[in-house]
């Protein structure tokens, strides 16, 4: 039998916490209010308190996530001048948050078709605010004259899937750092839409006369 728990923001955490495991495990659609109750031994009556439904609870927990991300990609554009080293941070720190909330970003990636209309609009809002943030240091690089004529749309996009998906594939005890998967994914981007400097041309000039 469920044990009643008070109503304080401990209970509210402890079935976030464990309707993220259950959404990770199992899908969205795969768990189920009770299994998310008992396993905090609570009643139903208590989930409903804080959340109207398990559609909120997963909006809450995506939400939450992206907000986070937010948070962190402006700081860093409000402290960092350079664009190319804004940039180079912000990549950093979204592969972290990725592979640090690993079981959030499955669930944010791969179950907000899950939301209710009303949720998607607002999540979509927000992907449209971390796009809108790398869109500004893609513009600063375009009128520093630093990159290419590519168009930044699918940059934005391109660079945004090689971070995300990466939760799929990183694993933690794997040859490679965190950090080292970063660096790789930026030195794919940037030398895919940065100008090459006339040494670069002149290295790559070089090698192809041996």
């Amino acid at each position: 039998m469920a044990v009643k728990a008070g109503l304080d923001d401990n209970t509210k955490e402890m079935l976030l916490s464990k309707a993220i495991d259950l959404f990770y495990e199992k899908g969205y659609a795969g768990a189920s209010v009770r299994e998310i109750v008992k396993a905090v031994r609570v009643s139903n009556s208590i989930l409903y308190h804080y959340f109207k439904d398990k559609n909120e609870l997963l909006f809450v927990i995506i939400e939450r996530t992206g907000r986070e991300l937010i948070k962190a990609l402006k700081k860093i554009q409000d402290e960092i001048e350079d664009p190319v080293e804004a940039l180079s941070k912000m990549i950093l720190t979204q592969v972290s948050i990725i592979k640090e909330r690993k079981k959030e970003a499955k669930i944010f990636l791969e179950e907000q078709y899950q939301l209710n209309e009303v949720y998607k609009k607002r999540i979509l809002n927000q992907h449209r605010e971390i796009y809108g943030i790398y869109k500004r240091q893609l513009d600063k690089l375009d009128k520093m004259g630093k990159l290419r004529n590519v168009n930044k749309t699918v940059a934005n996009f391109g660079i945004n899937a090689m971070m995300n998906w990466s939760y799929r594939w990183y694993k933690e005890n794997g040859p490679l750092s965190i950090e080292e998967v970063a660096n790789a994914i930026k030195d794919i981007f940037f030398y895919g839409i940065l100008k090459r400097d006339k040494k670069f041309d002149i290295d790559k000039n070089e090698r192809s006369s041996l």
